[in-house]
């Protein structure tokens, strides 16, 4: 084995190593999400799904997109992650949180228009405004 397939098996098993990550890649198993919808899902900050998303990413396991306003996610297209990813997903089957996110995204996608993200109003169609809007709650706060 050489230092770089170990290297890369380890940012992998690294990248699996996280409940959130997991959740993502849970998610990303019936098809693309916008990081808007995943903001969405784990109800963090939406800079904390893009570091995430950019582990996952850097380890392989899933490819990012842009299109227009929208980052899109989608698990990685190589065999040998499909198969890592096959592993999980025989061992996570019966997760109820899981099930609940698979359900919440179900309808986030039913509700997209176009090729727009699903979140509607969501920090994926408008993160100017959700952050000058945020600044604005701090100096009302404060002020």
């Amino acid at each position: 084995m050489t230092t770089r397939t170990l290297t890369f098996a380890v940012h992998c098993h690294q990248a699996l190593a996280h409940p959130v990550r997991l959740r993502i890649l849970a998610a990303l198993r019936d098809g693309r999400l916008c990081v808007g919808e995943l903001h969405e899902l784990s109800g963090l900050a939406f800079s904390t799904v893009s570091r995430h998303v950019a582990e996952l990413e850097h380890a392989g396991l899933v490819e990012q997109s842009k299109e227009c306003r929208w980052v899109w996610c989608q698990l990685a297209a190589d065999p040998a992650m499909q198969r890592v990813l096959e592993c999980i997903w025989q061992q996570l089957t019966a997760d109820p949180t899981l099930a609940h996110d698979r359900r919440r995204m179900q309808h986030l996608r039913a509700a997209r228009r176009g090729s727009g993200c699903g979140v509607p109003d969501g920090p994926c169609l408008d993160e100017a405004a959700r952050v000058a809007g945020a600044a604005a709650l701090v100096l009302e706060e404060t002020g």
